[in-house]
């Protein structure tokens, strides 16, 4: 199986996630699996192990976004460049908030037996709120790729996406052209890539969640941060190799930390209050 990163710029903590998640597939990995990272900073990616970094510059990612400048297009594209490097073969899209929690080799039989992944159904857009309901709305019977877009196409969450090899071109062909549709007919931006991607599997492989194997702490990126920012400079201070973390990292501590926190909005604006009202002063100049 391929398994594949998209990670974009120069911001650290995203680096940093990655190479967590990294870590976390090759304890499982088998001798003739391949992680693939799609990025414009190939430097954060040499020398670990099974990992294979796929230069793309900032162009490359302007023209994945294609005429209507949709950013999140990018991911169905990132998809189609390694399968157009590796056709025929299994892939597993991971954002890099994620982590491997089951078992590995479950998760690989799914799409050995041709079914697909994403990371969890969060239900029909329909009964959601704001942008993903006026999507929704703007959407609903229209047809795309030779679909037309109904109550049995539910959201599934993008964070993963388990492709098997034999079907996965034709279903991010259709992905493309129902997020190309959607996007032509003006619908809401938000979700458009994560709607056309559950559409296109549901129509193709079919979905199944991928939740039970794979973590995903989009609601507690803070804490998870902190976590990685704090093994890899120890690592680091000791000399370690990437074999060395991989050994050293402790998947019992990651399966303790909450995937999702729900943080006070008052608390928030009253921490940002009193910053604003009682400011540091600087004293060394």
């Amino acid at each position: 199986m391929n398994i594949l990163y998209l990670i974009f710029g120069d911001r650290l903590s995203d680096h940093l996630q990655a190479r967590l998640s990294i870590l976390t597939f090759m304890r499982q990995m088998r001798p003739h699996d391949r992680i693939f990272v799609v990025t414009t900073s190939p430097q954060y990616y040499g020398g670990i192990g099974p990992v294979s970094p796929l230069p793309v510059t900032d162009d490359t990612i302007k023209e994945w976004e294609g005429p209507l400048h949709f950013f999140w297009r990018v991911k169905i594209k990132a998809m189609q460049h390694l399968l157009s490097i590796r056709p025929g073969e299994d892939m597993l899209y991971l954002d890099s908030d994620t982590f491997l929690r089951g078992d590995y080799a479950a998760l690989c039989s799914r799409l050995e037996q041709g079914g697909g992944l994403m990371h969890l159904d969060e239900g029909h857009p329909s009964g959601m709120k704001s942008r993903s309901l006026r999507m929704w709305r703007q959407v609903r019977g229209r047809t795309y790729g030779g679909v037309t877009i109904g109550p049995g196409h539910t959201m599934w969450n993008a964070g993963v996406v388990g492709l098997p090899g034999a079907r996965a071109a034709e279903a991010l062909e259709l992905a493309l052209a129902v997020c190309d549709g959607m996007l032509a007919d003006g619908a809401e931006r938000r979700v458009i890539e994560q709607y056309a991607l559950s559409i296109a599997l549901r129509e193709t492989v079919g979905l199944a969640p991928a939740e039970p194997w794979i973590g995903h702490y989009w609601g507690n990126k803070e804490e998870w941060n902190a976590f990685a920012s704090a093994f890899f400079a120890r690592e680091h201070m000791l000399g370690r190799t990437a074999a060395d973390e991989c050994a050293d990292l402790d998947t019992d501590a990651l399966r303790r930390i909450p995937l999702r926190v729900r943080r006070s909005n008052t608390q928030r604006r009253l921490t940002n209050l009193i910053k604003r009202i009682f400011k540091d002063k600087i004293q060394d100049r």
